[in-house]
């Protein structure tokens, strides 16, 4: 898509139909804008902030206002296949403190959180996570945090990038459920990879062997309480441990960690793009906003059609789950997988790269999240096309924008989850 001058047309107009959105995706939102960005007090800090700068982290984003770290490895060690690297042959650490903790408690908690939720949290065993989903009433996404559920009486909300506690006391200005909504000092680190199971065992014990995937122990690091889930963010095997008094404790638990984690190579890294990207795990902002609907992005499965009470936007989630069926999507774009050709991609776009059903032709989506998955040789990405070329095996030709019209195209396959 060219304009007089032979240059790429401003894509922020470009003919990808996204007219089912009230604010379209702004497909040149750069990621690195060439200026220096002011960071205030707004921003916060984690309590292992400090301990992560010692480990190497030399760059992170902001994510729930707070700093989330994105790279260590440098890249004369390696850079990010480094990191892929300790991920899949070692274990690693991750400081995801910025997956704020927004606990619900009180005697009617289950009836509160089982409204706001999509899925049936009666079913949901005490000491158990879940993904979950939260719409609004007209069915679009709020967040899709990760649910652990205590007790009946007591619900941490691990969030995504959102202010999902506004949205809770928000509701609950309404309806007067008997609760308490708050955040908590509560900071998660992941320990990702495949020693993670020996190296959990070493910190907390017989606990860790026992612990089903998506359940929760309570245990001690270092003689500091902590909540463990079995669950975490890489495709590979891994656990999250929720610190309690993190503000107190970070230090005590991260350098137990660290010397624990010696003998299995442990390297304290960020997520990793290309396990999460394999895997269709999706990541809030980036891939999935507050305009998007849960059929949309692949999340069907998690809005079960059997649940008995109601729940923050059923009817039109139902009204969806009728018209879809009968071949009437209520979206234009849709969230599928590629595989994709060129150049390995080393890091984060900073761009939506835009992709055509052929080279020559006018673009009707854009990808959300690539990078290089060494396992598969090959690209992969998120992207979002229009419904009827969301069918693996089909033939597309993804561009970067600012490549301008003599950046040309590669082609790219859509592909299902996991992407194979």
């Amino acid at each position: 898509m060219t304009n007089d001058s032979g240059k790429w047309a401003d894509p922020n107009f470009s003919s990808v139909d996204q007219s089912d959105r009230t604010v379209p995706v702004n497909l040149r939102q750069t990621g690195r804008p060439d200026i220096e960005l002011l960071i205030s007090t707004r921003a916060r800090k984690s309590p292992y902030w400090h301990l992560a700068v010692e480990a190497g982290c030399w760059r992170a984003e902001v994510y729930n206002r707070m700093y989330l770290p994105r790279g260590y490895a440098s890249e004369g060690d390696g850079g990010a296949a480094a990191e892929y690297e300790a991920l899949t042959r070692r274990v690693t650490l991750w400081d995801i403190a910025a997956a704020r903790q927004i606990r619900v408690r009180g005697p009617e908690a289950t009836e509160f959180v089982n409204y706001v939720v999509t899925r049936d949290v009666t079913r949901l065993a005490a000491m158990r996570a879940a993904y979950v989903v939260l719409c609004d009433s007209g069915g679009r996404m709020i967040n899709d945090p990760l649910l652990l559920k205590i007790s009946a009486g007591e619900y941490w909300f691990s969030i995504s990038d959102s202010d999902l506690s506004l949205w809770l006391k928000g509701v609950n200005v309404g309806k007067g459920f008997d609760v308490e909504i708050q955040e908590i000092d509560v900071s998660p680190v992941q320990i990702q990879g495949v020693e993670a199971d020996g190296l959990m065992a070493d910190l907390i014990g017989d606990v860790a062997s026992g612990m089903p995937v998506f359940g929760l122990a309570e245990a001690e690091i270092a003689g500091v309480p902590v909540l463990v889930s079995r669950t975490g963010f890489s495709g590979e095997a891994g656990y999250e441990v929720y610190l309690k008094n993190s503000s107190v404790y970070a230090e005590r638990m991260w350098d137990a960690i660290l010397r624990a984690g010696e003998k299995y190579g442990l390297a304290v890294t960020g997520p990793i793009q290309p396990h999460r990207i394999t895997s269709g795990i999706l990541a809030w902002g980036q891939d999935v906003d507050s305009e998007m609907v849960p059929f949309q992005v692949g999340l069907g499965a998690h809005i079960p059609r059997d649940k008995e009470s109601d729940y923050i936007g059923r009817d039109a989630i139902e009204r969806m789950r009728t018209e879809i069926a009968a071949g009437n999507h209520p979206y234009r774009l849709t969230m599928v997988g590629l595989r994709m050709e060129g150049d390995p991609i080393a890091d984060y776009l900073s761009d939506f790269w835009l992709v055509a059903p052929s080279p020559d032709s006018e673009p009707v989506g854009f990808v959300t999240s690539a990078s290089y998955a060494p396992k598969l040789q090959t690209n992969v990405a998120l992207a979002r096309l229009p419904v009827e070329l969301a069918v693996p095996g089909t033939r597309v030709y993804v561009s970067d924008p600012a490549a301008g019209s003599a950046g040309g195209s590669v082609p790219a396959v859509v592909s299902a989850f996991p992407i194979e």
